[in-house]
């Protein structure tokens, strides 16, 4: 049997109390895969727990990073969540796009990871841009505010309707596609990181970055432009041919 929950990742949150409402809310739906980066008031933090309101399981199991690539390494498919519109060329979906991919990604054997920054300043470009794609939310457009954990609830919320209606529909069985999986599985974020910091280092070494001001951007800009194309496990394996042919 599949595990048909998502890991719900919080880069650097700020308050212990967040941290505890969202576990709260995963639990309201089942899901349990809670992955922390560098939280700033420490792990394991009293105050979470106590607004947890008995989601100490989750906090029990909570993982521990220091980076966003560390946390994500394993995940083929990451969801950026943002307010803001940005010019840097991650793809984006609204919710419901977003669910249905991500649900069908799992049900074929992939991990997903729904990615939520830090209270205050959300998401920097150089989070983002590690994401397949960004997620967008319907709200007022003269109110679209949300605190951290009503974002995470509304993700859980959608992804457990979809979990519900497949089990509905599949009376309760989950079947791989095997054949589809093996020729259609997502590279994961730490094998393209991976691919990503070894072509940096030729394209340095061939004098790309003529801008040290620039190089940031560009970069950024790259892995943009590959993170669009949904690269798979033999995608990398060409490109890394490709790089070590050159």
């Amino acid at each position: 049997m599949i595990d048909l929950t998502p890991n719900i990742i919080l880069s650097k949150p700020q308050l212990g109390e967040n941290i505890g409402s969202c576990a709260r809310a995963m639990k309201n739906f089942g899901i349990e895969k809670l992955r922390l980066i560098e939280p700033r008031d420490g792990w394991p933090n009293s105050s979470a727990y106590a607004i947890s309101a008995g989601a100490d399981n989750i906090l029990d199991k909570t993982k521990l990073f220091k980076s966003l690539i560390e946390s994500t390494k394993d995940i083929s498919l990451l969801f950026a969540t943002t307010a803001r519109k940005r010019v840097i060329g991650t793809k984006s979906l609204n919710i419901f796009e977003a669910i249905n991919k991500s649900f069908d990604h799992v049900v074929n054997g992939g991990k997903v990871g729904f990615l939520f920054g830090p209270e205050q300043s959300g998401l920097s470009n150089d989070d983002v841009v590690q994401a397949d794609f960004t997620i967008s939310i319907p709200l007022n457009e003269n109110f679209s505010s949300l605190n951290l954990s009503q974002a995470v609830l509304l993700i859980c919320w959608e992804w457990n309707k979809v979990r519900m209606s497949y089990l509905k529909e599949d009376n309760e069985t989950i079947k791989v596609n095997k054949k589809l999986k093996k020729s259609t599985e997502l590279s994961n974020v730490g094998d393209r990181e991976y691919f990503y910091t070894q072509l940096d280092d030729l394209l340095s070494k061939s004098g790309f970055f003529y801008s040290p001001e620039m190089a940031p951007i560009v970069k950024r800009n790259i892995r943009s432009l590959f993170n669009r194309a949904s690269l798979t496990h033999q995608d990398l394996r060409t490109l890394h041919g490709i790089i070590r042919s050159l």
